[in-house]
């Protein structure tokens, strides 16, 4: 067990905190501060689809020339990799149609039938009445 003398002065005045600077700020808040301390907007969906069908009715040519470019957005880079990647251009459709419209509604149905059965009284009912009747 604790020795009380040890442990009461380590401990916080009243009104004194135990984390004066406050919790840290989380790393995305951070990272977001710092880009639009640069200039960077965030992009919005209408940007993103518009980016999307712009990438969709480019040549091969002009997409590998986009990727090249150091002023491409790096994003812009990651959705024309995967989408040349014959191992992710699949997954990287299937995310763009679920950004787009919605994820599928899946309904199931399900039918159960529930049987509701007596369990028998092994006689006890029948010994009961005999007994009320007697």
């Amino acid at each position: 067990m604790a020795n009380e003398e040890n442990i009461i002065p380590h401990q916080f005045k009243p009104g004194e905190s135990g984390n004066p600077e406050g919790r840290p700020r989380k790393s995305f808040a951070t990272i977001n501060s710092g880009l639009k301390d640069k200039g960077i907007q965030k992009l919005s969906k209408t940007d993103l689809l518009e980016a999307y069908a712009l990438i969709f009715n480019s040549s091969e040519k002009d997409l590998i020339e986009l990727a090249k470019d150091k002023e491409t957005p790096y994003a812009f880079k990651i959705i024309i990799s995967e989408l040349n990647d014959k191992r992710t251009r699949a997954k990287a459709m299937q995310d763009y149609r679920d950004y787009t419209f919605g994820r599928a509604v899946e309904n199931i149905e399900v039918n159960n039938a529930v049987t509701i059965f007596e369990l028998p009284s092994n006689g006890r009912e029948a010994k009961d009445e005999e007994t009320k009747n007697k």
